[in-house]
């Protein structure tokens, strides 16, 4: 599964708990840092954060991105702007909409021909609707 499509939306593996996935579209030493603040470093700590997320609260949920914005710092440096809906979550996570939208800052980085997430930034977490 491809990790950014050419359309506005971002297809990610995570849609389906493809933890193998996800990781392909990260480079080995990406930052993630969730919408609640939580930071995770590398692979590993990536794997343990995203696992228990996708076995838990949001275990069988739909997450979509969309993107607004892309600005390239260089040619092998990319900045993206966007915003996350994820459906069918457990309500400790959304509240009682069961959906939680969130905005996103990724950093992207040409490595062997092909780019990859270096970065995750999500921000702002929140239930539609509230």
């Amino acid at each position: 599964m491809p990790c950014v499509t050419s359309s506005n939306a971002t297809t990610r593996p995570g849609s389906e708990g493809d933890l193998d996935g996800i990781l392909a579209c990260l480079h080995p030493a990406a930052v993630l840092v969730s919408p609640r603040g939580e930071a995770a470093r590398g692979h590993r700590e990536i794997r343990t954060v995203l696992g228990r997320l996708l076995d838990g609260e949001a275990a069988g949920s739909l997450h979509e991105s969309t993107i607004d914005r892309v600005e390239f710092v260089t040619d092998d440096v990319a900045v993206v702007d966007g915003r996350a809906r994820v459906t069918g979550v457990a309500p400790s996570l959304g509240g009682e909409a069961a959906v939680v939208v969130h905005g996103f800052i990724d950093v992207l980085v040409r490595r062997d021909g092909r780019w990859v997430i270096s970065q995750i930034r999500a921000y702002g977490l929140e239930s539609p609707g509230r």
